[in-house]
C-alpha cells in the first residue's frame, strides 16, 4: 500500500506499481511535499478512466519517476536539500530525535539491568553530560554542514572532539561511588521528551536557525557558493574552488557586475552547478564516510567489551550485530558505486 491511502487501487498490479514508483520518487529523488501523492492521483484518474493498467499507460516505474522529477521537482526545494534530501533543521531535528530515541533505550536497559533505582556517581554524571553535549553539538555540525556554513561546522566538530574526549576521561577518572538514585523511569521520560520536543518542532523554525544572514557584496556571495558546494553539495575543495575561481573571473570582466544580478540566487545556483551524474557518486560516499564513523564510534565506545568478549553478555553482541550492520551498509553502497561506473 502507498502511503497515499485514500486512493483505492481495484488490481493488485496497480497497487505495486504505484509503490514502486512512489519509493523510487521519495527515496531516490527526494521529490517535494506532496509530489508523490499528486502524481499518483493522475496515474490513477488515468487509470480509471480507461480502464487499463499503470504499467501499460506509463510503463516502468523507476523510468517515470525519474521523468516525474526532472520535470517537476521544484527547483527552489532542490537549492535547499543536502544529498540525503534533508534540510539543516531537518539534520538537526533528525539527530535530535535519534539521541533522544538512543537515550531511551539505553534507560531502559539500565532499568532491566540495576532495576527501578539507577545511581549515580560523579563518573556517570560528568561522562552523562559531556555526551549529551558532544550530541547536541554534533546535531548543529550536521545541519551547519547542510546549511554551507563550513567554518562554523569545523568549530562544532572542534568541541565535539574535546566534549567526547572529555566525557570519556570523566567516566574513566573521576570517582565511581554514587552521589544519589534517580527513578530509572525519569530517565526515560527525560530521553522521551528529548525525541518528542525534536519531532514537534514546527517546520521551518530550526530551517530559520542555521540560515546565514542574506545580503552582502560579491565577495560574500562567492564565499557563500564555495560554502554551499562543499557542505551541502559534497563537492572536493578543489572542484568547489574551480567553480568560485570561475564566477570571480566572469565578474571581473566588468566591474560594474553584481554576483547576485549576474548569477541570480546563489542556493539556486549552487544546486545547479551541483547536478548532474557526479551528484549520486557524492552522495554514496558521503553516506560510507558517516557509516564508517559510526562504525568507529560504535568500537571505541564498546572497546572493552570487544577485547574481553563474553558471548553470553549482551554487551558483546550489541555492538557486534551494529558493527555488522554498518558493514553489510558500506559494501552494499561499494556495489551500488560500482554497478553506476559501469
Amino acid at each position: 500500500m502507498t502511503a497515499n491511502t485514500s486512493i483505492q487501487w481495484t488490481r493488485d498490479e496497480d497497487e505495486w506499481w504505484a509503490a514502486a514508483f512512489e519509493l523510487e520518487l521519495v527515496l531516490k529523488h527526494n521529490p517535494q511535499k506532496g509530489l508523490a501523492d499528486q502524481a499518483l492521483s493522475e496515474v490513477h484518474e488515468m487509470v480509471t478512466e480507461t480502464g487499463r493498467s499503470a504499467r501499460d499507460l506509463f510503463e516502468d516505474p523507476r523510468q517515470y519517476a525519474a521523468s516525474v522529477a526532472a520535470e517537476r521537482i521544484d527547483e527552489a526545494h532542490t537549492s535547499r536539500v543536502d544529498l540525503a534530501g534533508t534540510t539543516a533543521g531537518e539534520r538537526f531535528t533528525v539527530g535530535l530525535a535519534v539521541a533522544g530515541f538512543t537515550g531511551v533505550l539505553l534507560s531502559v536497559i539500565v532499568w532491566v539491568r540495576d532495576g527501578i533505582w539507577a545511581h549515580v556517581s560523579w563518573a556517570m554524571l560528568t561522562g552523562v553530560g559531556a555526551l549529551a553535549a558532544a550530541t547536541v553539538v554534533a546535531c548543529v555540525a550536521l545541519a551547519l554542514r547542510t546549511a554551507g556554513r563550513v567554518a562554523a561546522m569545523r568549530a562544532c566538530l572542534g568541541a565535539f572532539a574535546v566534549a567526547l574526549v572529555g566525557g570519556i576521561a570523566a567516566a574513566s577518572l573521576l570517582p565511581q561511588n554514587a552521589l544519589f538514585s534517580l527513578p530509572a523511569p525519569v530517565l526515560v521520560a527525560a530521553s522521551a521528551a528529548v525525541m518528542a520536543g525534536a519531532l514537534c518542532l514546527p517546520e521551518g523554525t530550526a530551517d530559520r536557525w542555521f540560515a546565514p544572514a542574506r545580503g552582502g557584496d560579491s565577495a560574500a556571495w562567492l564565499r557563500r557558493l564555495n560554502g554551499l558546494l562543499r557542505g551541502r553539495h559534497g563537492m572536493s575543495a578543489q572542484d568547489a574552488r574551480g567553480h568560485v575561481t570561475e564566477a570571480r573571473s566572469h565578474l571581473a570582466t566588468a566591474p560594474e557586475l553584481t554576483a547576485q544580478g549576474e548569477f541570480g540566487d546563489v542556493e539556486i545556483y549552487a544546486s545547479r552547478l551541483a547536478g548532474g551524474p557526479g551528484r549520486e557518486g557524492r552522495a554514496q560516499r558521503r553516506r560510507v564516510l558517516a557509516v564508517g564513523l559510526l562504525a568507529a564510534l560504535i568500537a571505541v565506545a564498546w572497546s572493552d567489551e570487544l577485547r574481553s568478549p563474553d558471548v553470553a553478555s549482551y554487551r558483546f553482541w550489541a555492538p557486534l550485530v551494529l558493527l555488522a550492520l554498518c558493514a553489510a551498509d558500506i559494501v552494499q553502497v561499494w556495489r551500488d558505486l560500482q554497478r553506476h561506473k559501469r
